[in-house]
């Protein structure tokens, strides 16, 4: 007999951002718990004042921790028994350099926030998933992965290692039940992004509404044979 959706524990990163918070919806709306880990006050200020109904119910659970280290990552996998979806959602975009004007700093932090996060949010839920023999993580890469645009060096090359991160690790665990996938939208449509590239065409971007719209189904069992997946939005 199939285990029913309803009710899992759904840790979302990169809750409290404008993805995030409508991922968080999705989930919310069909009945899940969901943890959202935080570092900055403002953006768990917005996700409570969204969801505060949820988070006085403990359906919504939100944890202060810095996701980029083992000890926070952990935290947040711990913060509700028996993760079974993980949506590696942090992540960080710096207006873009030509790689030779670029600072090292700045490489640092695209890797730091866009991939590290993801490998130790992804090495903290794991074992619960394992134990159980069934568990989803999607994550967020991007189609700079794969179009590669002068002056976005860093950015690209941190997006293309989750492109990465997705292929290997489910590799690593398809014979234990996990399913690993990731969602490739083009750059998504946030205040911050349009602050970051004021001259850009913002009808070519993607609404965080329509990207959260399929994340949700990733990791149902109705997508139980896509596997490895790098879907475009």
């Amino acid at each position: 007999m199939k285990e029913t959706q309803i009710g899992r524990v759904v840790i979302v990163t990169g809750g409290s951002g404008a993805l995030g918070r409508a991922t968080v919806s999705r989930f919310l709306s069909a009945g899940d718990r969901v943890v959202v880990p935080w570092i900055l006050k403002a953006e768990r200020d917005a996700i409570e004042a969204e969801e505060g109904a949820a988070l006085a119910a403990g359906r919504l659970v939100l944890v202060e921790a810095d996701l980029a280290e083992e000890s926070g990552a952990r935290t947040a996998a711990a913060a509700l028994p028996g993760v079974e979806v993980l949506v590696n959602g942090v992540g960080g975009f710096l207006g873009g350099s030509p790689v030779l004007e670029a600072d090292l700093d700045v490489w640092d932090r695209m890797f730091r926030i866009n991939v590290r996060t993801a490998v130790a949010m992804s090495r903290a839920a794991l074992p619960s998933m394992l134990a159980r023999g069934r568990g989803a993580i999607v994550n967020i890469a991007s189609r700079a992965a794969f179009d590669r645009p002068a002056g976005l060096a860093a950015y690209a090359s941190a997006k293309a290692a989750i492109v990465v991160l997705t292929e290997t690790l489910q590799r690593e665990v398809q014979v234990q039940g996990v399913r690993v996938n990731a969602v490739v939208p083009t750059t998504i449509d946030t205040a911050a992004n349009r602050a970051a590239m004021p001259d850009a065409d913002f009808s070519l971007w993607t609404p965080p509404a329509r990207i959260a719209d399929v994340i949700p189904g990733l990791a149902s069992d109705a997508s139980a044979t896509v596997r490895g997946g790098l879907i475009p939005v």
